[in-house]
């Protein structure tokens, strides 16, 4: 088939690596894709297109910039259906974004289904934060109902969302939850590197506990911490190793120091996404401790590919990706006593981890990869409407 991908990102974060991994996967079907956007299929790194992108978010008021992301709808309709005609693609895959409807009236008008990928309910999410509020706030809601209402299918990452979206008068039967993927051939079980492992200054006998992704406040590193120190308390010889960077990290170093826990928390900066695996290979656990209620955290369905014990909160969106006491365990959320025991059960049992990893690796390989969604998501853009969702 012949996909046509539009985006409006920079692609330079998680975003980025979704993108890329999909297009990747629809190729690797034998499927011809072309990718549309401001970005385009723009390598992750700054490029002078991104960089002026970014420079004209910084330079321009909150309310003329969402005018203008308004207006890139009218320039969106315009290029989808010209490069409809030019492309003639058998659907097209577009990733939801505030303020856009310009893809699917596209489609639409020219009788081509376009499914829309969404990953987070974004008229709500910027409503809520304090660095990009809403002013046309009625507008954005307004157009992330219609948008997902018409296009031929709205794919969501989590149940959550698909409920939060049925709450505002999407459709019963309109989303399917499809949780982000990994690629098991790029993310393969392997051993500990021991330089590695110097390098980062933790005891070979030590167990790691480990996170990987930018420093958030609601990541709920605080929990991580506060388990962290009630294990240390208990005389058990554990490790934190936070791999990345972000505006939380002092707050989190700060916090580590008061716990009693500073000499046992490492945290390595910013690592490429390409050398993640090695450093997850360090960790005896890999933990997850909040997210967002409608997110499909892709540390976690990395964190199974490499063949790690997950442990994660039990909210809807977590259980969506992984099945509790089988390919990961998890802990009643927002509790960092249940996450202490948890992590405590399995310090002693090298089987379980073991075990578990085995059956994560066996789940991502079967279900929760990116080649999987691609192949659902051309089933789904051949399909009737159906009522009721389906996963």
């Amino acid at each position: 088939m012949r996909i046509l991908y539009h985006h409006r990102t920079l692609g330079d974060g998680a975003e980025g690596i979704h993108i890329r991994e999909m297009v990747r996967a629809f190729r690797a079907l034998g499927h011809e894709v072309r990718v549309i956007g401001p970005a385009g299929e723009a390598a992750p790194q700054p490029t002078g297109k991104s960089r002026r992108l970014s420079a004209l978010k910084r330079a321009v008021p909150g309310a003329l910039f969402e005018l203008l992301e308004i207006a890139y709808s009218v320039y969106a309709f315009v290029q989808t259906l010209r490069e409809i005609f030019r492309f003639k693609p058998s659907f097209i895959y577009d990733r939801y974004i505030t303020f856009n409807a310009g893809v699917v009236l596209a489609g639409k008008l020219a009788n081509v289904p376009v499914l829309l990928e969404v990953n987070a309910p974004l008229a709500l999410e910027r409503s809520a934060e304090q660095d990009e509020r809403l002013f046309w706030r009625r507008v954005a809601k307004a157009m992330e109902r219609w948008t997902c209402t018409h296009a031929a299918r709205t794919i969501v990452v989590s149940t959550p969302l698909k409920e939060y979206l049925e709450s505002i008068g999407v459709p019963t039967g309109q989303c399917f939850v499809m949780p982000n993927g990994v690629d098991p051939q790029r993310f393969v079980p392997r051993a500990g590197d021991a330089l590695l492992r110097a390098r980062v200054d933790i005891p070979e006998e030590a167990f790691v506990v480990g996170f990987t992704g930018v420093l958030r406040p609601w990541h709920g590193l605080d929990l991580l911490l506060t388990a962290a120190s009630g294990l240390v308390r208990q005389g058990l010889n554990i490790y934190v190793l936070i791999v990345g960077d972000g505006p939380y990290r002092v707050s989190m170093e700060e916090m580590a120091r008061s716990a009693g826990i500073g000499d046992r928390l490492r945290v390595t900066g910013r690592v490429p996404h390409a050398d993640v695996p090695n450093y997850v290979a360090l960790f005896d656990v890999a933990v997850s401790p909040r997210a967002t209620f409608y997110a499909s955290p892709m540390k976690v369905i990395e964190y199974m590919a490499l063949g790690k014990p997950v442990v994660t909160p039990d909210t809807q969106n977590f259980l969506d990706i992984l099945d509790h006491n089988r390919s990961g365990v998890t802990f009643r959320d927002g509790q960092p006593q249940a996450l202490e025991q948890v992590l405590a059960a399995l310090y002693g049992s090298a089987d379980t981890c073991r075990d578990l990893g085995a059956q994560a690796r066996q789940k991502v390989e079967a279900r929760l990869n990116w080649r999987w969604n691609a192949i659902r998501s051309c089933q789904l853009a051949q399909l009737p409407l159906i009522v009721g969702s389906s996963a």
